[in-house]
């Protein structure tokens, strides 16, 4: 008998040699050729002794290839991504909408101030308005307009030299 410590590759040949023995004479080579693609093309399970017997032939079961799984990682990884795209989308629509109300304040208090602006500029322009400033000169300081027309005063230029000079010894006293 086998011994344990054959590693499967052996125990596989091994039987593959067993059933080309017990299949070869002259006569029967396509049974021959008919084993050993039952050997090789895999439906022949290596660990059951007479599987299916030699002489009749198998339909060849070709496995299906896999589709590759989508790993729960890489799902879970997907769904936090999603959510905080979310988040942060959500976020920057809030942030939008609070600056928009700011803008708005902010535009209704600068119309405000330009009112404002424009009253002040209007009353500005009404109270230096100049026959308002004759009428509160007159009634307020006693002022009046000249009946005469201005003259010209010449000063001589000797009398300008003279206050000069007296000047000049006031500062020196002074110091």
């Amino acid at each position: 008998m086998r011994s344990e410590k054959q590693n499967f590759g052996e125990i596989y040949a091994e039987r593959a040699m067993e059933e080309m023995k017990a299949l070869h004479s002259p006569i029967s080579i396509p049974k021959i050729r008919e084993a050993r693609d039952i050997v090789y093309n895999g439906t022949i399970d290596p660990l059951i002794n007479n599987a299916a017997p030699v002489n009749m032939p198998q339909e060849l079961s070709y496995r299906k290839q896999r589709k590759r799984r989508v790993s729960p990682f890489t799902i879970v990884l997907f769904l936090i991504g999603c959510a905080v795209s979310s988040v942060l989308y959500i976020g920057n629509i809030l942030a939008v909408g609070r600056l928009m109300v700011q803008i708005n304040q902010l535009q209704i208090k600068h119309n405000q101030i330009s009112n404002e602006q424009e009253l002040l500029k209007a009353q500005i322009n009404r109270l230096s308005g100049l026959e308002r400033i004759q009428q509160l000169a007159h009634d307020q300081l006693g002022l009046r307009n000249p009946r005469q027309l201005p003259v010209w005063i010449e000063i001589d230029p000797e009398r300008i030299n003279e206050v000069e000079e007296v000047f000049q010894q006031q500062m020196k006293r002074k110091q």
